[in-house]
């Protein structure tokens, strides 16, 4: 369960992170490296099955 909090807490940021650069009109291409193999990694992970839908938390 710990692993499903810590997933929803690394997303809560980067959706945070990606509010404010829409928020302050910044487009994909100001987006870091950094956050970029983020998003890549995220995309692997759903590909792979490995996400947990929120309708499975409750």
């Amino acid at each position: 369960m710990s692993e499903v909090v810590e997933r929803l807490e690394r997303i809560e940021k980067l959706l945070i992170t990606l509010n404010a650069k829409i928020d302050n009109f910044l487009g994909y291409e100001e987006i870091t490296e950094e956050e970029r193999n983020e998003l890549r990694k995220m995309r692997e992970e759903v590909k792979r099955g490995e996400f947990v839908r929120f309708g499975a938390l409750t």
